[in-house]
C-alpha cells in the first residue's frame, strides 16, 4: 500500500507529480517518459537513468535547482529528503528557532541535497562534510551552479571521526541542529542479500557507490558513533538528528539512549512504498518527548495476532495437530521449547534466529521454477541420447543380432545355467565393442562429411530471451561494477587500451546454464580483484564506463 497519505502534511509530494506536465516543460524528461493506452504519461522507475532524469526535473520545476547529478552516484529520492527537512522546521519550531538558523549536515554526498534544499526553502546557513574527495568536489559544482556559496560551505573530512574534527580548530563553532543519512550496510554481501531474488523485487532501481551504501559496521554502528561523539559536545549542536534504514536498528539505538538518561524523539518518513525513521536527540533543556509532530492521518498500531482454531474432529488429535506444528517449524529452522502441555493447552517458548517466513510463496514459486527446469534439462539429455542411439550404424545392430544367435546355436546344448551366463558375457562384450567404435566414429566425423567435403558449420551463437534470467544476470553485473575493484580499473585500464587478458563483463543475451554463467561471473570478479587497493583504503575512481 503507498503511504503518501502519512507523509508530512506540507510536502508538496503528498499530490504526485504531474508527469504529463513535466513532459512538456523538459524535453530531457519527454525522452524518458512513455504513455500507456490510458493516456496516462509515467516512467519506468527500474531505470537508474530516468529516475536521475526525474529528480533533477523536479528540482528544476519545484525549487529552481539546478542539479548535476553523477552517473555513479546515489540519485537522492526528493519526497523522502523533503520529509527530513520538514521534520527539521518541526523541531527548531518547537525550541523557538525561527532566524539564523544553521545547520550541519554529515555526508553531504555528491549532489548536496539536504543543504541546497534547507537553504533554497528556508535560508538556513548549512554546512556540509564529506570525505569523499571526487563526491565533495561534485557538490561544490552543484552550490556554485546556484549561487547559494553565501548559504552553503563544504568541507572534506580527512578523518575517521564524524563531528569531532568540525571543532578541533574552531571552539567557537555552534549548530542549531545536525542532520545524517548513514550508509545503510555492512558489507558487498549484505547488500547484495537485501536485492536477493527471494526478496520481493524492488519498485526503483539501484544506484550509489560503495562509498554511499557501505560502512564498517553498517548504519547501526555510524549512528552510535554519533551519539559517542555528542557527549562530548553536548552545547555546541542543540539538536542532534539522524536518519534510521532499518526499524530494528532504531530500537537498539532507542534502548542506548534510555540507558544513558538521553531526551529524544523519533519520527517515521513515509513516502511511496517505503518507510524511513528520524532520531533526534539533545542535551539541552527541551523536553522532546512532548513535540506534537503535525500528521493528517495516524498510523494504525500492530496489534497482538489472535488466531482461534476450530474443535478438531475425533479423528483429529492434539497430537496430530503438534506434529504438524512442528514439521513447520522444522522447516522455517525456528527452534522451539514446550512449556506447558496438558488438555487442551499447549504452549511453546519459540526462538527465530533469522527471519525464515517471509515471501513463503515467491520462495516456493522459485523452488518450482528450478524444479521445472531440472526436469526439463533431464528430459532433454534423454533425448538426445536416445537420438544417438538410433543414428548409430544399422550394421552394428545387426551384426550384434547375428552375434548373439550364432552365440546361442553354439551353447544349445549346454544347461540352461550356463547358457544364460554365457549369452550376457557375449551380448555385453558385443555392445561394449560397439560403443567404443560409434563413440570414435562420432569423434572424427563432422556436420554433413558423408554428404559432401565441406567446411564445418559455424555455431550459432543462442540469444537468451527468459526476462528472470536477463534480470538475474543484470543484477550480478551490476553488483560487480559497484566495487572498489570495477572502479579502479576502469580509471587505470582506457577502453582502448584492453585486452582479452582485462577483465571482460560477460554477456548477459548469450545462451548459458546457470552453472556456466556463474563461473564467468566468479572469474570476471577474481580479475576484478586484481585492481582491488583494500576495502578499507581510499579507491581512486568513481567514473562509470561500460566494457
Amino acid at each position: 500500500m503507498a503511504l503518501n497519505k502519512f507523509m508530512h502534511p506540507n510536502n508538496i509530494y503528498k499530490t504526485p507529480p504531474d508527469f504529463a506536465k513535466l513532459a512538456k516543460t523538459y524535453k530531457e524528461f519527454s525522452d524518458i517518459a512513455k504513455m500507456d493506452v490510458t493516456g496516462k504519461v509515467t516512467i519506468d522507475f527500474k531505470d537508474p537513468h530516468a529516475l536521475r532524469i526525474l529528480t533533477t526535473c523536479l528540482l528544476k520545476s519545484d525549487f529552481n535547482l539546478d542539479v548535476l547529478i553523477p552517473e555513479d552516484r546515489l540519485v537522492p529520492t526528493l519526497p523522502l529528503r523533503l520529509n527530513y527537512i520538514l521534520w527539521i522546521e518541526d523541531l527548531m519550531n518547537f525550541i523557538n528557532k525561527k532566524e539564523s538558523i544553521t545547520g550541519l549536515d554529515i555526508g553531504t554526498g555528491a549532489c548536496a541535497i539536504y543543504p541546497l534544499l534547507a537553504a533554497v526553502k528556508n535560508k538556513w546557513m548549512m554546512v556540509g562534510t564529506e570525505t569523499d574527495k571526487e563526491s565533495l568536489l561534485k557538490a561544490t559544482e552543484n552550490v556554485q551552479r546556484n549561487n547559494l556559496q553565501n548559504l552553503i560551505t563544504l568541507k572534506e573530512n580527512p578523518t575517521k571521526s564524524i563531528v569531532d574534527f568540525m571543532f578541533a580548530d574552531d571552539h567557537s563553532q555552534m549548530f542549531d541542529f545536525c542532520m545524517c543519512n548513514p550508509p545503510f550496510y555492512t558489507n558487498v554481501q549484505e547488500l547484495w542479500e537485501s536485492r536477493s531474488p527471494a526478496r520481493p523485487e524492488p519498485k526503483n532501481g539501484f544506484t550509489g557507490s560503495p562509498h554511499e551504501l557501505i560502512t564498517e559496521g553498517g548504519e547501526l554502528q555510524f549512528c552510535r558513533k554519533i551519539i559517542e561523539e555528542s557527549k562530548l559536545y553536548k552545547d555546541r549542536i542543540l539538536i542532534y538528528t539522524t536518519m534510521v534504514g532499518h526499524k530494528y536498528n532504531l530500537k537498539e539505538l532507542v534502548l542506548d539512549l534510555k540507558a544513558e538518561s538521553i531526551k529524544y524523539t523519533i519520527t517515521e518518513f513515509c513516502q511511496g512504498r517505503v518507510t524511513r525513521w528520524g532520531l533526534a536527540w539533545t542535551y539541552q533543556d527541551y523536553d522532546l518527548s512532548k513535540i506534537d509532530m503535525p500528521k493528517d492521518k495516524s498510523r494504525k498500531k500492530n496489534l497482538p495476532i489472535t488466531i482461534t482454531l476450530p474443535k478438531p474432529d475425533e479423528s483429529k488429535t492434539r497430537t496430530n495437530s503438534f506434529d504438524k506444528m512442528k514439521a513447520i517449524l522444522q522447516e522455517l529452522k525456528i527452534t522451539y521449547k514446550v512449556i506447558t502441555k496438558r488438555n487442551n493447552e499447549l504452549r511453546l517458548k519459540i526462538i527465530a534466529v533469522s527471519n525464515t517466513w517471509s515471501n513463503q510463496r515467491r520462495k516456493r514459486r522459485l523452488q518450482k521454477q528450478m524444479e521445472e527446469q531440472s526436469k526439463k534439462a533431464k528430459c532433454e539429455g534423454n533425448s538426445t541420447g536416445q537420438e544417438m542411439i538410433n543414428d548409430n550404424d544399422q550394421n552394428g545392430t545387426s551384426t550384434l543380432i547375428s552375434s548373439v544367435e550364432k552365440t546361442t546355436n553354439d551353447i544349445s546344448q549346454l544347461d540352461s545355467q550356463e547358457t544364460t551366463q554365457n549369452i550376457r558375457r557375449a551380448t555385453k562384450e558385443k555392445m561394449k565393442s560397439d560403443s567404443r567404435e560409434s563413440s570414435s566414429s562420432r569423434k572424427k566425423l563432422k556436420p554433413n562429411e558423408s554428404d559432401k567435403p565441406s567446411k564445418p558449420a559455424k555455431k550459432v551463437m543462442e540469444v537468451e530471451t527468459d526476462p528472470a534470467t536477463l534480470q538475474r544476470r543484470q543484477k550480478q553485473i551490476d553488483y560487480g561494477k559497484n566495487t572498489v575493484g570495477y572502479h579502479n580499473y576502469i580509471k587505470q585500464v582506457p577502453i582502448d587500451q584492453r585486452t582479452k587478458d582485462h577483465p571482460k563483463t560477460p554477456d548477459k543475451y548469450t545462451k548459458y546454464s546457470r552453472r556456466s554463467w556463474d563461473m564467468l561471473i566468479k572469474l570476471w570478479r577474481k580479475k576484478l580483484h586484481d585492481y582491488d587497493t583494500g576495502i578499507k583504503q581510499e579507491y581512486e575512481s568513481d567514473s562509470e564506463e561500460e566494457n
